[in-house]
């Protein structure tokens, strides 16, 4: 070992108390910078396993395909694999949907379906079930058994008469939850061919192609739409598998937030280190200046405090990599445990964590914690190193280490007192050291001031008001709508406003319901136009008694309910703006409306507004409901808004389940069910943001400890002088608190003051971009407090702690302590 390291090991034990409050910091900088890349990337790559476990693999699929259509696309040189799908028809059975198709092997593979056990039916008369059909079909059976199933066949687009047929089970597949409504049955291509005819038979081509590295999922579903437009295949007959792309080929958004989040942690270590040490380092200046004198180079002597340090490091960072090592999984499963509402998707994410088939520990992260760690020690122990090495031997070896005399060899005196009292003591100190105190102030304030602006994001994110803006009401009833299913064509718009599933029977059966005081109905239609780069958006109508809603909601602009009956102007959700920027104030849009007429009418944009998502429902133009059946024939309701006496009852919301069995043309939406996802989802953020603040305050209050422990170490000669003239240990302590307060003050002032200032625009841009539904701003006094408890009980114990510690040593012992 070089003599420059030997002499930094040794001042790394000599100055332990010092040394120790670095290391914890440093452990806890190593403990972030390992637990927040990790448990991000973790996340991450548990909902891919998730999305690879539960989810097709297919890259695309083409609806509608005949054989010939089949020949193009399979000898296309950029699909790598394909397989096949035929919808042969469905079981009719009550309160389960049970599909009949064909699947080979590839198909099989690509839909990620595997048999629990058995063989595919090959036969006209074999089948593979599951155990949740056969209970639909109220039958047992075990393979090579048969079955009896009614079955209707699809012929164009139409289901048949039911028929009935004996069937052979060849085989077995697994029901995904015990609950499922939804299966799947397979038969054979035989099967298929004996009942609809040649002409008429239609697939589903499922297929991968081949991708490049690093490509994205924009690149692939971009190229997948060119190969199939060039074979002449429609665009809405072709659906891309993002969820699976996403999952395999797109590098994860998260990065940036989390290097973010690192860059923090960085700064808070690397201002904590250096103050710890700066604040020290006036004691020093004769243990270096000898050394210089003794022959040492500023290299030399940089070496020295850089190596001291780094000694520091290399004990402290294993313990934090160790503790983060067991934290990685205790978290992730505890996020998981909190997040989880009973649905297949939580619990096979549960699953993988807990199997081990998600990677949780990553050498690259440890690696890359390890070096950030030894870089954020490096940049605080910069600014020491430069002051260590320009230290003039001769003037150093004079310093004598106390407030009367500066490095440069000039005295200056305190101010004499007439009259002396333990606060003017603590004051005499304190101005003494102003760059200690401030710097000590500035590195907790940082902390103290992301603990308020995170806190008054999360006062503002209440589960009850989030719930309370997503939807109109404490029920909703809307009508099912999806284009382009053709095993569902009553979700067809133009279907559903001819047969609207929103009667009058269904209204008056809701009113009766115990606990509804009224229910709003509002209507809807479906537009298009060159303005929206002919995609299709919904125009929401408002009734007269949501007239005063509407209007408050304007920004920009203005409007009359009665100008919004004319059928011919409109309001506009500024969140539209964010897909056609181009729109503004007094524009006239040009609207092709999707009713099956071909119609075309112009509406004028007359304002712009800032509605919560469960009043516009992602619907971003607006009119009076009798305005918009102006424009749009047909049965236009879309929602029926149910107003109850409570947010949440058991009897009213079983009541509302029952009327809603079976019905597969409307779909419920409730307060408790939006509650109840709000408040999960807040649950884990708010655990999550505060006990990565909680580390971040630990680590910016060794400052505190570390300027305290120097304050009474530095004053050791004089605190015993002082208490032989008769200062009692309890004036000691109350000193020692008096220099606490001063800090914890200074600290609250800056963190309660700039961030209180710094929250408020935070808080409008969450509302902006519709973080956990905000609409209110309300200030985290909960947060302020606490962080003013938590500031003042650390302070107190510490000055009794330290007092204590005096009153172990004698006056002499103290009265005789020399540096």
């Amino acid at each position: 070992m070089s003599m420059v390291r030997r002499i930094a090991v040794q001042n790394m034990k000599y100055h332990k108390s010092k040394n120790i409050l670095i290391g914890i910091a440093i452990f806890l900088t190593t403990l972030l910078l390992f637990l927040v890349p990790t448990m991000g990337k973790d996340m991450i790559e548990g909902q891919y396993a998730v999305t690879n476990k539960m989810y097709p693999s297919w890259h695309a699929l083409v609806r509608g395909v005949n054989e010939e259509t089949v020949k193009k696309l399979s000898v296309s040189h950029e699909v790598m694999v394909y397989g096949l799908r035929s919808d042969v028809g469905t079981m009719p059975v009550k309160d389960a949907q049970i599909s009949m198709m064909f699947l080979d092997d590839h198909g099989m593979a690509l839909n990620n379906m595997e048999l629990l056990e058995g063989n595919m039916p090959q036969q006209e008369n074999e089948i593979v079930v599951s155990q949740g059909i056969l209970k639909c079909l109220g039958q047992k059976a075990e393979i090579g058994d048969t079955i009896n199933v009614p079955y209707q066949v699809m012929h164009g687009g139409i289901l048949d008469y039911t028929k009935e047929k004996d069937f052979v089970v060849t085989g077995f597949l697994e029901d995904a939850t015990e609950d499922q409504t939804m299966f799947n049955a397979l038969v054979s291509e035989a099967f298929l061919r004996s009942e609809v005819p040649g002409e008429e038979i239609v697939y589903r081509f499922l297929f991968q192609v081949l991708t490049e590295e690093d490509e994205t999922t924009t690149q692939i579903q971009e190229r997948i739409l060119k190969m199939t437009g060039r074979l002449g295949i429609a665009e809405t007959d072709v659906r891309v598998n993002t969820e699976y792309l996403g999952a395999n080929y797109v590098d994860p958004v998260m990065v940036s937030v989390i290097v973010g989040i690192m860059c923090i942690i960085v700064l808070a270590g690397v201002i904590t280190i250096y103050s710890i040490y700066y604040v020290g380092l006036s004691d020093r200046v004769r243990e270096f200046g000898k050394i210089k004198a003794m022959g040492a180079s500023k290299k030399q002597l940089k070496g020295m405090v850089l190596w001291e340090g780094m000694s520091v490091a290399m004990i402290a960072m294993p313990i934090g990599l160790i503790l983060g090592t067991i934290l990685t999984k205790i978290i992730l499963l505890s996020i998981v445990n909190v997040s989880a509402n009973d649905n297949a998707y939580t619990g096979v994410l549960k699953e993988v964590i807990s199997s081990g088939d998600v990677q949780l520990y990553h050498v690259s992260l440890y690696v890359l914690a390890v070096v950030v760690t030894l870089l954020t020690v490096g940049l605080a122990l910069h600014k020491p190193m430069r002051v260590v090495s320009k230290i003039s031997e001769i003037e150093a070896i004079r310093f004598q280490g106390t407030e009367g005399q500066t490095g440069k060899g000039q005295k200056k005196y305190r101010k004499s007192h007439k009259e002396i009292s333990v606060l003017g003591l603590a004051k005499i100190y304190l101005l003494g050291k102003k760059k200690n105190s401030f710097i000590t102030i500035l590195a907790m304030s940082i902390t103290g001031i992301f603990v308020i602006v995170v806190a008054t994001v999360l006062s503002c994110a209440d589960p009850k008001k989030s719930a309370d803006a997503s939807l109109t009401g404490q029920y909703e009833i809307s009508a099912i709508t999806q284009s382009g299913n053709r095993e569902h064509p009553e979700w067809e718009w133009s279907y559903v406003i001819k047969d609207n599933p929103l009667t009058e029977e269904l209204k008056q059966q809701i009113l009766e319901i115990d606990g509804v005081t009224s229910v709003v109905t509002f209507t809807e239609a479906f537009v298009t136009s060159d303005t929206f780069e002919g995609e299709t958006w919904g125009i929401k109508g408002v009734p007269e008694e949501y007239a005063d809603f509407l209007l408050d909601g304007i920004i920009e602009g203005s409007a009359a309910y009665e100008d919004l009956k004319t059928g011919t102007k409109c309001i506009l959700d500024k969140n539209m703006l964010y897909w056609f920027p181009d729109i503004k104030l007094g524009d006239t849009l040009e609207l092709k409306v999707s009713d099956g007429t071909e119609k075309t009418v112009e509406v004028e944009v007359i304002a712009i507004s800032d509605f919560p998502s469960g009043f516009s429902q992602f619907q971003y133009l607006f009119m009076a409901s009798e305005g918009l059946g102006k424009i749009c024939d047909g049965d236009l309701k879309g929602t029926y808004s149910v107003f109850a006496k409570e947010r949440y009852n058991k009897d009213t919301l079983s009541a509302f389940e029952e009327l809603m069995e079976g019905n597969e043309r409307c779909q419920l939406n409730t307060w408790k069910k939006e509650y109840d996802q709000w408040k999960s989802a807040l649950l884990v953020t708010t655990a999550a943001a505060y006990a990565f603040l909680g580390i971040l305050g630990a680590i910016c209050i060794m400052n505190v400890i570390n300027t305290m422990i120097h304050s009474v170490h530095i004053r050791k000669k004089e605190i015993g002088m002082m208490q032989a003239m008769g200062m009692t240990n309890h004036q000691l302590v109350k000193m020692l608190r008096t220099e606490g307060l001063f800090y914890t003050a200074g600290t609250l002032l800056i963190s309660v003051g700039l961030g209180s200032i710094l929250g408020y625009p935070v808080f409008l841009m969450a509302k902006d971009q519709g973080w956990f539904n905000i609409r209110e701003y309300h200030y985290p006094y909960a947060a302020v407090v606490i962080v003013m408890v938590i500031l003042l009980i650390v302070q107190m114990f510490l000055a009794g702690a330290l007092g204590g510690k005096v009153k172990k040593e004698s006056l002499i012992e103290r009265i005789r302590y020399s540096e």
